[in-house]
């Protein structure tokens, strides 16, 4: 392995990977579709793309080093060992990450404010892919505790994947919960307003497919 390995997804494999999950779940339901493809087959479709591109965003790449490898790192950067906190790499402190974005020099303020954008984009079409999956009203304070609970798993997996590669891979910050709430809430709201012609969008994708 040398001094390690990075496990990532090129376009290539992830495609393939959508592509694979998307026919195991259209023969698992094939029974219950009249038609070759229905509405619901795009929507579902659609929903298995964000579903791996959300893994995606929030697990890959995964660095993974030898011990050898870690410890001169450590060595070089701080003259010991890294410490289970440097390791798990965790803040709980609120806003914290977000104050460090806005002092921060033009170029590292730069790259952090992609990623509070993505944090904040993350879960937003979660709520949308609800509403278009059910016939049901999705309430407020139902659809913030979905949101507030997605968001603590993915915090948690992360946690997760690096104290098993011992390397801090991803940073476990309590502003990312926020960040994908909020982008939740936005999108509940968008839904609430847009849902009626985002249905038509989706019905109009359908019948430009069924005459192709």
């Amino acid at each position: 392995m040398g001094y390690g390995m990075t496990i990532d997804l090129n376009v290539l494999r992830f495609s393939l990977l959508f592509l694979i999950v998307f026919m195991i779940y259209y023969i698992l339901t094939m029974k219950r579709r009249k038609k070759l493809i229905d509405e619901r087959t795009i929507i579902h479709a659609t929903f298995i793309f964000y579903i791996l591109a959300l893994l995606y965003f929030v697990w890959l790449p995964i660095d993974i080093y030898s011990y050898e490898f870690r410890a001169k790192v450590a060595y070089s950067v701080q003259g010991y060992s890294y410490t289970m906190q440097q390791i798990a790499n965790v803040n709980i402190i609120p806003l914290r990450s977000l104050a460090t974005t806005l002092s921060a020099t033009r170029s590292f303020w730069l790259l952090t404010l992609r990623g509070v954008g993505g944090n904040f984009i993350l879960l937003f079409p979660f709520p949308i892919f609800l509403g278009l999956l059910t016939d049901k009203e999705i309430l407020f304070k139902r659809i913030c505790l979905i949101a507030i609970l997605t968001t603590i798993g993915i915090e948690l997996s992360q946690l997760v994947i690096n104290l098993l590669t011992q390397w801090p891979n991803r940073l476990v910050c309590v502003d990312d919960v926020l960040l994908n709430t909020l982008g939740a809430i936005f999108g509940w709201f968008v839904f609430k307003k847009l849902g009626t012609r985002i249905r038509r969008f989706v019905g109009g994708i359908h019948m430009f497919i069924m005459r192709g």
